[in-house]
Parts: C-alpha cells; structure tokens; sequence
C-alpha cells in the first residue's frame, strides 16, 4: 500500500470514527423536534445556523433573549454543516438559514429560496504545520478538505488557479462538519482545509499555516436565505437582530457571554478562547447582482445546469 493510500485509509477510518462519536448530538441539534409535525406555527421564525462567525449575532440574540424584545418569535436550529441546513431547507424545517449563494442556485431547482443579506464571512486555507509547504503550488498530491459545490470548494478554485497549480493534482475529500474539518488537521490526518471562522484562527495560534485568506476579497458569496414560509416583516426584523446584536457584542460588558458561546456553540477549547482575539462580525449588506451572477458562471464552469 503506498503511502499516499495508507494516508486515505487513515482519513476515511477517522472520519467513520468522529462522525460515531458525534451523531447522537449532531441529531439533536439537526432535528427540529416539531418539523415533523402537521401542524407548524407559522408566527415563529426558524433560523438554520452553523458554527461560523457570521452566525455569532444569532447564538448571541438566542442568549440574551433580543429577538423578544424586537417583537419577533425566533426558534434556532443548530447545525454543523451546510448540507444539513440545505436538508432542513428542503424539508420545510427552516424559514431563514445561514448559506451561501452557489448553495442558494442549487437549491432553487427544488424550493422557492431568496438571498437577502450578505455575510462577509473570511475563508482560509490552512495547512499541516508538519508539511513542508510554504505556498500553495508546493501542494500537489496533498488533500484541501472542502464541502464540494460551496463557497469553499469555490475559494479553493480561486486559490489554485491563481497559483497556477493544477486542480487535478489535488485531492478534496468533502468534509462538510466544520468542527470535524477543524479536529482532523489538528490530529494531522489531512494536508490541510478550507476553514471558517473562529476555527481558521483556532488552527493558526496551534502553529499551522494560512496560506490564503479570503477576507477583502470578492466576490462575498455567503448569506441569509429566506424560504417562502417566511414574511417580508420578519426578514426585516431578523436584519435588526442581526445589526444590534453586532453592536452590543462589541461592547467589553459582553465579553463573558460572547467567549461562553464559543466555547458552548463552536465547542472550541476554554484555554484558546480565553485568549482568542477574534474580531467582531460585521452587519449584514445587501446582496449584489454581481456575487449572484459569480456564483451562477461558477456553477456552469461545473458543468451545474444554473436556473436563470
């Protein structure tokens, strides 16, 4: 068995692990308990998140209990990966969720879904501190975990690309959960990842390698979605939440709760997050044609049948 192979056999046998080990509270957080019922209460918002930094005006506003009082029912449904909220989407769980707008395209083939607010929500590209990689182009053979046909397999495109690196010589196993991405470039059984926030950071105060960020860049491609279960007063309420939320966590009398969340939420070590200098999310903007239309050539570049 080569030992790139021996490498593969590793990683799968990790994955297969990990993911035991977390289904049972991976279900509890991705199983809306009355999505399955008949009888749904339209009067409540649900909100689809995922530990992202995006997502922290949200964990925070279900803390504090700001969606009351700004007169809106909110009920959060708390996922690890894109394509579990893509899932809830599908199945009516949801009424606004955390995506990203090539996310968005490939859902709108099945429901009625709409971009409202853009996130800038940086991604970087983190690699093994035990390889011998400086820049991108010394990566051929490696793995980039990424969550296929997203903003990160997007990124990772770019990134390749404008290294001239060719992306036939790199292998992307999809690793959707944002935290297992994380755990598996820590045990060292990945070459490196396409990473979010805070765990891109996580992974760098840890002594591995950002070889590229995102963040200044565009297009923005991630968003807040709307399904059609959901009401033109209640997306412009939840983008109030959004905004106030932002500004009171920038407040140092929030420091406590907001550091409580990352270490209840994203699960990340007391020890780092005690120490942990992540900026603050940034309020939502609108969304503009120009992303849309990215996302869209993107796609097609993909061979994906876009809906125009």
């Amino acid at each position: 068995m080569t030992k790139r192979y021996f490498s593969f056999f590793l990683f799968y046998l990790f994955t297969f692990s990990i993911l035991m080990q977390v289904s049972c509270s991976e279900r509890q957080g991705a199983k809306p308990s009355d999505a399955d019922s008949t009888v749904i209460d339209t009067t409540v918002l649900r909100v689809a998140v995922m530990p992202t930094l995006s997502c922290l005006p949200v964990y925070y506003a279900e803390q504090t209990g700001l969606a009351d009082s700004l007169g809106l029912e909110m009920e959060v449904l708390h996922f690890q990966a894109q394509m579990d909220i893509d899932t809830a989407i599908i199945y009516g769980h949801a009424d606004v969720a955390f995506t990203d707008l090539i996310r968005v395209e490939r859902l709108s083939k099945e429901v009625t879904l709409t971009p409202f607010a853009s996130c800038d929500e940086p991604l970087s590209l983190i690699s093994l501190k035990t390889k011998r990689v400086k820049r991108v182009n010394q990566m051929k053979e490696q793995m980039i975990a990424i969550s296929r046909l997203s903003a990160t397999d997007y990124w990772c495109d770019r990134v390749l690309d404008s290294t001239r690196t060719n992306r036939d010589d790199i292998y992307r196993p999809q690793i959707n959960d944002v935290q297992l991405r994380a755990e598996m470039l820590r045990q060292g059984l990945i070459d490196a990842a396409m990473m979010s926030e805070p765990y891109a950071t996580w992974m760098t105060m840890l002594g591995h390698k950002r070889l590229f960020q995102s963040k200044g860049k565009q297009p923005r491609l991630y968003a807040w979605a709307a399904c059609s279960s959901s009401t033109q007063q209640q997306k412009k309420v939840f983008r109030k939440l959004l905004n106030e939320a932002v500004e009171r966590m920038g407040k140092e009398v929030e420091a406590t709760l907001f550091r409580d969340i990352l270490k209840q939420e994203y699960r990340l070590p007391p020890a780092l997050v005690d120490t942990l200098d992540l900026p603050i999310p940034v309020p939502p903007a609108d969304i503009l044609q120009s992303d849309i239309t990215e996302a869209e050539k993107w796609l097609e570049g993909r061979g994906e049948k876009v809906k125009k």
